[in-house]
């Protein structure tokens, strides 16, 4: 699989070019965007690479707003987090991550879990905002309620969307949030 996708940023206006090339058993992302938050103007890249299973087993943030610059790190080795080169035990069960300003991330646990119609998962998460300087473990739940619509809510919040997606997986809207511009 290779492909390449560009979305709009409705609520932090953005643009983001993202594209996703398989080899050699796993998936290699990237993400490129620019936005304009709370009249903050800020560049975020991404990279990731993921199991043929989508489990995430690197990631690279880059986010500049201003002077202000953010850069984390991480890469997962059997069941171990290493962030910015320092262990991080309490995220062993974390198989996905969510980068807060693109919409990609729900791909991979939509991916990795498989669910059935109907079907309902709750997992834990490593959570990044780049535009906030931080990362956490949080709990997000995913519901199937069709082959290309799921109902995503943050356990820790009360937010929740309903999602569609394409045959990859790959967000098509996002309500409120992100909205895909290239089939």
């Amino acid at each position: 699989m290779e492909k390449k996708v560009t979305w709009l940023g409705v609520d932090a206006i953005s643009v983001e070019h993202f594209s996703i090339i398989e080899k050699e058993g796993s998936f290699h992302c990237k993400g490129e965007l620019v936005g304009n938050k709370n009249n903050r103007i800020y560049g975020v890249e991404y990279q990731l690479v993921v199991t043929s299973n989508w489990e995430t087993r690197f990631f690279d943030i880059r986010c500049q707003e201003g002077h202000r610059f953010f850069q984390l790190s991480g890469h997962k080795l059997s069941e171990q987090w290493m962030i910015d080169e320092q262990e991080h035990p309490h995220l062993k069960d974390c198989l996905d991550i969510d980068i807060t300003v693109t919409p990609f991330t729900n791909t991979l646990p939509i991916n990795r879990l498989k669910l059935e119609i109907g079907e309902t998962k709750t997992i834990q998460v490593l959570y990044i905002n780049p535009l906030e300087g931080n990362f956490t473990l949080v709990h997000q739940e995913y519901t199937k309620l069709t082959p290309d619509t799921y109902q995503y809510k943050n356990s820790w919040s009360d937010f929740e969307a309903t999602i569609q997606v394409d045959e990859q997986g790959l967000v098509r809207d996002y309500p409120g949030l992100f909205k895909r511009l290239s089939l």
